[in-house]
């Protein structure tokens, strides 16, 4: 009898211990500060991806262990693509502890934007950017997986230039005479991949590496 109550007594004492262990475990796992998705990046697809680069065809989960920006544009871009570059190259340089981030900067005019013309371009602004290129199709899947919007656009007057030549075999149309209308948002990914941050594209350079030093 004497031994049965002491036999129940080291199983409660040792479900004591286990149950301890398992709640310090628990604590110390909501208890630590680390990255939380916002809203937006709750509700986007994202995930992996696999384009076309300078070093061949690379995956999203290449870059693995590190944390990652996900910039999407083309070298073609009057305005909103450069402030874009600059404010990734000026977070970048920041901060010592950002020295590791991979930027990478999907095109999204693959019709013009080859890579060689890709990597001149991104190398002006950083040498963490990674250019990225695929077909339209692949273009198109990936900027739906990350809430990207975008259209090729005539520019002014080539739409009508068309018009008046309709019929006119002897006349070539400038099938470059267009721009790329597109949102543009800064998609930071922590160093497992996930999404974490979806800034808006006036965000400060400050802001993008706050916000890339919590998933550092």
């Amino acid at each position: 009898m004497r031994s049965f109550k002491q036999t129940q007594k080291l199983i409660f004492a040792m479900s004591c211990v286990v149950a301890g262990i398992l709640s310090f475990m628990v604590y110390q796992k909501f208890s630590q500060p680390g990255p939380t998705q916002d809203l937006k990046a709750q509700y986007l697809p994202a995930g992996d991806f696999s384009l076309q680069t300078r070093a061949g065809l690379q995956q999203l989960s290449d870059f693995r262990g590190k944390p990652v920006v996900l910039y999407f544009g083309f070298t073609s871009c009057p305005d909103i693509c450069p402030l874009g570059l600059s404010t990734i190259r000026d977070a970048l340089n920041s901060d010592l502890g950002l020295s590791e981030v991979v930027a990478l900067f999907v095109t999204l005019d693959p019709q013009r934007d080859t890579l060689e013309r890709l990597s001149e371009y991104t190398a002006f602004f950083h040498p963490n950017i990674v250019a990225m290129r695929g077909d339209q199709q692949e273009t198109a899947k990936i900027a739906k997986q990350y809430g990207t919007y975008f259209i090729k656009a005539p520019l002014p007057g080539a739409k009508e230039r068309q018009n008046a030549l309709k019929g006119d075999v002897n006349i070539e149309v400038d099938q470059n005479a267009y721009t790329v209308d597109h949102t543009a948002y800064y998609f930071v990914l922590d160093k497992m991949g996930e999404l974490t941050r979806v800034l808006e594209h006036n965000a400060k350079a400050n802001e993008l590496a706050a916000a890339l030093l919590n998933v550092s």
